[in-house]
């Protein structure tokens, strides 16, 4: 008789791409759960280092059947391996979590026991959010960061409040239940924020949302990332933006939700700017330009409805993009305990490759 896999309550989903220092350290801290029924997908998706003879090397000498380590030789992207995790999922819920970040030991009892609605008559929660906890990279002390306040509301709400930027865009600090990716799959042509187009889709499809307050997930910023350190092609911002578009039509339109996407757009092509202040370089005066016109002054309007700091962020950039470089300098130390970027460089600097969105 062949033998059937059991069922895991929840399917852990780890991409991994250049971070073999930090990856067995995300692994254990796994490992840690103080709810152990999961299974951890490790999907290394063709590193250039040594994640992969670090992360066989560690599970030779302590090997534990939850583990799945999927060893792709080529490089794939972290959407196609996150997809490909998905794929081969076995729970009945899904978590995701970067392989240089760190689930602290609670999170999964945590997330299931607010999903579960333990005490109250309201039904079980489709997805758990909690807060989490930025530390860069060299640095001992972590910030904790948390966008909305505690308590449940349903997915349209949720999904709301993620398109105008008041709910976060990740994946990796929910708890989703795995039906919810049954017509949900990763964007491959999108390699920044697409995760909060599929977070965007999930919250269409869910019926309710838990919020709690506890930072159970300890997030890297390293200044070398995604992030600071490539600048995002315009064609990919304008596919995201029409993606979350089309994804957002899943919700009866109304003037709030017309709002938040305004917003979302915005957002989108502000974080573009930003990448662009952040490397510099000769060509930055010309991105930037592109950036400026892109923004809407009507959606600027309808930002500032909802979002007054994004929409005077927005009206900054637009009308002194100079002026808005200090601005955005000055929130960088203070949120990720970075150096923003400084002044416009003479000449290009080189960006290291796509690895993850942050």
């Amino acid at each position: 008789m062949a033998h059937t896999p059991r069922t895991p309550r929840t399917s852990v989903i780890m991409p991994v791409y250049n971070t073999g220092e930090r990856v067995v350290d995300s692994i254990r801290s796994v490992l840690a759960q103080t709810d152990g029924d999961f299974e951890l997908l490790v999907m290394i998706d063709g590193s250039p280092d040594d994640a992969s003879d670090r992360v066989a090397r560690f599970l030779a000498r302590s090997p534990d059947a939850r583990v799945r380590v999927f060893d792709n030789a080529v490089n794939r992207g972290v959407s196609a391996v996150r997809n490909q995790g998905l794929e081969a999922a076995r729970g009945r819920w899904i978590a995701f979590i970067d392989s240089d970040d760190a689930y602290r030991p609670e999170f999964l009892a945590s997330m299931h026991r607010a999903a579960a609605g333990t005490g109250s008559d309201a039904p079980e929660a489709d997805v758990a959010l909690c807060a989490h906890r930025i530390r860069a990279v060299g640095e001992e002390t972590h910030r904790t960061r948390a966008r909305v306040a505690p308590g449940r509301m349903t997915g349209r709400e949720a999904a709301l409040r993620l398109l105008a930027d008041t709910l976060t865009p990740y994946v990796w600090d929910k708890l989703f239940r795995a039906t919810l990716f049954d017509d949900v799959r990763f964007a491959t042509d999108i390699r920044r924020a697409e995760d909060a187009l599929v977070v965007l889709e999930a919250l269409t499809r869910a019926r309710s949302v838990v919020v709690i307050k506890d930072p159970l997930y300890d997030y890297t910023v390293d200044s070398g990332g995604l992030t600071w350190g490539h600048l995002t092609p315009i064609e990919e911002s304008d596919r995201l933006v029409s993606a979350m578009t089309r994804a957002s039509r899943k919700m009866p339109g109304d003037a709030r939700a017309r709002r938040a996407l305004a917003s979302s757009t915005t957002l989108t092509y502000l974080n573009n700017a930003q990448q662009a202040m952040m490397i510099d370089g000769a060509r930055a005066p010309r991105d930037l330009e592109e950036y400026r016109s892109r923004i809407g002054w009507g959606d600027i309007v309808r930002t500032l409805r909802i979002r007054p700091a994004l929409g005077a962020a927005a009206l900054a950039f637009k009308a002194s993009p100079g002026a808005y470089r200090g601005v955005y300098r000055r929130y960088v130390r203070r949120v990720y305990g970075i150096a923003g970027p400084s002044q416009p460089a003479a000449s290009p600097q080189p960006a290291p490759p796509l690895r993850r969105d942050r």
